[in-house]
């Protein structure tokens, strides 16, 4: 199992891109079985809410299988928008992919028994 896999988004990440995406995103978990996915966005050159909800939707669900999410390099626009929102709060957020590398795996949470 590799530590981590690190994707690359260039452009536009919208509505358009979210197929993409998804599909790049699946293929890195089935591939590899990394425990640590660092997105890119050194080449995005946009995002708008669609994007932001999934990037918010797939942290959620990659920290339940103990993966971690790490949003990495973003400039511009992409960097004011995240900003602008706080999204640090809820994401790991790095200004470089070495930085990135270098976080530690998460660690495997509990199941969580709601009929008790």
């Amino acid at each position: 199992y590799p530590e981590a896999v690190v994707l690359h988004l260039e452009g536009r990440f919208d509505f358009h891109a979210m197929d993409t995406f998804l599909a790049a995103l699946s293929q890195a978990e089935k591939a590899h079985h990394p425990r640590h996915i660092i997105l890119d966005l050194h080449q995005a050159t946009f995002i708008d809410s669609m994007a932001i909800g999934r990037l918010v939707g797939t942290q959620h669900r990659l920290q339940r299988d103990a993966i971690r999410f790490t949003l990495a390099r973003q400039t511009g626009y992409v960097d004011t928008a995240l900003k602008e929102i706080n999204l640090e709060a809820m994401i790991s957020t790095v200004s470089s992919l070495e930085v990135g590398l270098a976080l530690p795996p998460l660690k495997a949470q509990p199941e969580r028994n709601d009929h008790a």
